[in-house]
């Protein structure tokens, strides 16, 4: 089997991206997200980021997580809450409500990614997700 040319390999990592980001959008708008709200959320959960830690995650300008973190804050799905460390600094932590369908966003999501790749022997799913973290791995700055 011969390598696949650059072109390929650009085309089909965008392929992959936008089936995914479809994935994403779908099951964000179900729950009454956007995608990038549905984004924040999910880095909430893990890591209580900063506003410029957000932007940074979000690949936006900082402007734009005020407004977006406005929006979810209306619907009590974070809160901000100063710095431990640094009170200049506002970071941004799920509330109840926010964990709870954080939760189902991201369930809906395995379960549609879980079903879409069920018929695949193990050793191929293994072998995807090798090749996925190497590919995470490489797209990083």
């Amino acid at each position: 089997m011969a390598a696949a040319s650059d072109d390929e390999l650009v085309e089909t990592l965008i392929g992959v991206f936008m089936e995914i980001d479809g994935l994403f959008s779908t099951a964000s708008r179900q729950l009454g997200l956007t995608p990038q709200q549905a984004q924040l959320l999910c880095f909430a959960q893990h890591l209580q980021p900063s506003f410029s830690e957000l932007a940074t995650l979000l690949h936006c300008d900082k402007t734009n997580i005020t407004g977006l973190v406005d929006r979810l804050q209306r619907r009590d799905l974070i809160t901000r809450q100063p710095d431990a460390q640094d009170r200049r600094i506002t970071r941004v932590h799920l509330t109840p409500q926010g964990e709870a369908l954080t939760g189902q966003f991201q369930q809906a999501i395995n379960t549609t990614l879980a079903t879409r790749f069920s018929s695949w022997p193990p050793a191929q799913r293994d072998s995807l997700v090798d090749l996925l973290r190497s590919a995470t791995t490489a797209l990083r700055p």
